[in-house]
Parts: structure tokens; sequence; C-alpha cells
């Protein structure tokens, strides 16, 4: 059983704001899933499917980036799952837009959503995809991820939610060493095919 978590705030008005990158990723990689069957549960919108015979559970927290931790908690509270079967994946400011970036534990560096569900889980031993979203100097980060991408940025982004759903799925096949192996690294928008 897995257990993929992908962050963003709810709502029509942050849809295609930086900050719900990562929703967008996981909805990537979901639309090449079968046998979908989605609810709202954990404090967010859960998705249940299998995949090459294992249950994965895909969950959207619907409690705003920054109390993401609630939701997460009560999902992994329910579920019981091995830390090494879980994902987080959500955008990062401090990686250039396009990079892709496994982790196997550490700290929220610097992003709120990861930082409440650090809190509420009370250790970093928490694998994570962390997505490049840029940063722009001149705005103030909140301000910054809350900003739509640029229209000469859509190509990139849509590169890197293609990588991305590639790179859960490797994921999700052979566990996050062959996934780092793999996929860290500036996406090409030459690989959105």
């Amino acid at each position: 059983m897995k257990l993929i978590v992908g962050l963003g705030n709810p709502g029509a008005e942050y849809a295609s704001t930086r900050h719900n990158i990562g929703f967008r990723a996981v909805d990537a990689y979901a639309k090449n899933l079968r046998g979908l069957s989605q609810r709202r549960r954990w404090h967010g919108v859960a998705t249940e499917a299998a995949f090459a015979g294992e249950k994965i559970h895909i969950l959207q927290p619907m409690t705003y980036m920054n109390d993401s931790g609630r939701a997460v908690a009560a999902a992994i509270k329910e579920l019981n799952p091995d830390w090494k079967d879980i994902l987080i994946v959500f955008d990062d400011l401090a990686l250039p837009l396009g990079t892709l970036r496994f982790r196997c534990r550490g700290s929220d560096g610097g992003q709120k959503g990861m930082l409440s569900i650090l809190q509420a889980i009370g250790h970093q031993e928490l694998p994570r995809l962390r997505l490049g979203i840029g940063a722009d100097s001149l705005l103030i980060p909140r301000d910054f991820v809350l900003q739509p991408f640029d229209q000469h940025e859509l190509a990139l982004v849509d590169a890197m939610l293609a990588q991305a759903a590639r790179a859960i799925e490797l994921w999700m096949y052979r566990g996050i060493t062959a996934a780092m192996s793999r996929y860290n690294g500036q996406v090409e928008i030459s690989e959105q095919f």
C-alpha cells in the first residue's frame, strides 16, 4: 500500500498558482491509473486506485497549505503505512523552475505545508518529491508562490508535470533510491513527450 500526497490550496483562485504544483503533479500521475474512486476523506480529496497489484491512496489536503499536517496525520493514522511507502509532492521555490528533487528525509526547507506535516508526525523521516518553481527576488515568497506561472514558463511546467508523473511511477515500482538516481535534476522541455 502506498500513500501519495500532493500539496496545494483548495479553490479555483489557487488552481493555477505555483503553490499548487503538488496537486497538479499527483493529478498528472493519477490520470494514467485505472479503477479510480474519489471521495472526501482525511480532511481532503482522496483517490484510490490499484497499481501493479498494490493499493494506492492519493491525497490532496483541503486544509490549505499551512495546515496540511492535519490531513496527512489523519491518513497515516488510519492507513498505518511504512514510512518508505509515503511520498509527499510539493513546490519548492529554492529550486530552479523545472527541477525535480527526491529526498528520503529532511527538514521542511521553508515550505509551510511540509513544516505542518513534519510537526504533525513528529520526525523528518518522510520521503518527498520537491518540484522547483523558481524564485523572484522582487516579491516576498508568500506573494510569489500564490502567483500563476508566466506564459513563457508554461512549456517547462508541462514538461515538469509529465516528468513528475513518470518519476512517481518509478518510485512506485523501484523505490526512492532508483527515482532519485533517474529523475533528480533539471527537466528538458523536449522530455515532455
